[in-house]
């Protein structure tokens, strides 16, 4: 028999370990960033204000109100350059003769308003009203134009573009329609106020853009009426309520003068409580759409962030009121300071990108009448701007 080895008859086993070669995979994405939040910044204080303030006062009064021109574009730049954004300060760029001009065209008419009603001179102070009232629309497109053209940051200029027929849809043709409606189409017709105030804007050759929903302005618009409701009704109850239990307190204590007076006197805490609180709904109302307006503008793909807290705004205005009555008007700067501050803190950029893409954009000057005729005739318009 022929010799053989046993291990030929064995299977072969390998030692290679080495993984199968895997083709290349495709290089993953990087992770596309996310907004960048720039929070705005205030940094004026209000000791240093009221210096720029008391000056501006003495000096307008000293000079029969022609330093008030320079005394707004003071006080305006205070405020500008004390505001920051990713870091730029804003600037106010209007000058004050230009201001002088329009405000002595404005305190004309306000002058004129005034005298014709105090010596009822109906002739004439019934057509400026009806004037006024029709130049109403105009005047806002105006005044807006105005404060874009002289506004600017890294820079560069606002532009106000929308037109005037679009202003007299907005402002008055609009609005027209609350009054048979019982002012429900209100928060309808503020929505388009404030598309046309963000859309007419332009910055750095880009357009603010604005994506309002109408639900969203309905609810604070309902809130209100609730508010308004349950503070009428808790007034009725509450009065009703302390003056029959006062009643009562006098019947079994016998007829007095000084019984007749508490009465008086409960019947009216809760009147006077409940109107304190009704003023308050339209600054909760003005807080929220402010809120809504800044929400749904946008710019080039960059957008805002307002935060503001109506209980914050109402605690705020009330307690400037008190503060500037208290102080004969000596706490006006600190006022004006205080709720500039709440605002900026409330109030951020979310930069979608890089911030150096606006590019210049040429302008004409701007007349300053028809702003200076809304401040002169103290006219409010709730742009939130």
């Amino acid at each position: 028999m022929q010799d053989r080895d046993l291990g030929d008859d064995l299977p072969v086993v390998t030692n290679d370990l080495t993984p199968p070669v895997l083709p290349p995979s495709p290089a993953m994405p990087p992770p596309v960033p996310g907004p960048v939040r720039h929070p705005l910044q205030f940094t004026g204080r209000a000791g240093e204000f009221f210096g720029i303030w008391f000056v501006n006062l003495v000096l307008s009064v000293l000079t029969l109100g022609i330093y008030s021109a320079w005394a707004k574009v003071r006080t305006e730049r205070y405020f500008y350059g004390n505001t920051r954004l990713a870091g730029a300060p804003f600037e106010y760029l209007a000058q004050p003769i230009a201001i002088l001009k329009g405000r002595l065209i404005a305190y004309a008419v306000a002058i004129g308003l005034g005298l014709s009603a105090h010596f009822q001179v109906w002739v004439v102070y019934i057509p400026l009203i009806l004037l006024v009232l029709a130049l109403f629309p105009w005047l806002i497109q105006r005044t807006l134009r105005f404060r874009a053209r002289y506004s600017a940051w890294r820079g560069l200029r606002f532009r106000f573009v929308e037109g005037v027929y679009e202003a007299y849809v907005n402002f008055m043709f609009r609005p027209a329609l609350q009054i048979p409606t019982a002012y429900m189409v209100l928060p309808w017709v503020r929505m388009h106020q404030h598309d046309y105030t963000v859309t007419g804007h332009r910055f750095g050759g880009k357009r603010f853009r604005f994506q309002g929903d109408l639900g969203t302005y309905y609810i604070p618009f309902l809130v209100s009426i609730g508010l308004g409701f349950g503070a009428y009704v808790l007034m009725f109850a509450g009065a009703v309520g302390i003056g029959m239990m006062h009643g009562a307190l006098s019947d079994g204590a016998g007829s007095g003068g000084a019984a007749g007076g508490s009465a008086m006197a409960a019947v009216l805490v809760p009147i006077v409580v409940v109107y304190l609180a009704l003023l308050a709904l339209p600054i909760y109302l003005r807080t929220k759409y402010i809120n809504l307006m800044w929400r749904y503008a946008s710019l080039g793909g960059h957008r805002f962030e307002c935060t503001l807290r109506a209980r914050d705004m109402i605690w705020i205005y009330f307690s400037n009121g008190v503060a500037i009555v208290a102080s004969v008007g000596l706490l006006v700067p600190w006022a004006m300071i205080r709720i500039a501050r709440y605002r900026a803190q409330h109030f951020a950029l979310l930069a979608d990108g890089d911030l150096d893409h606006f590019v210049a954009e040429g302008e004409r000057a701007e007349g300053a009448a028809g702003a200076e005729l809304m401040d002169a005739l103290d006219l409010d318009v709730d742009i939130g701007i």
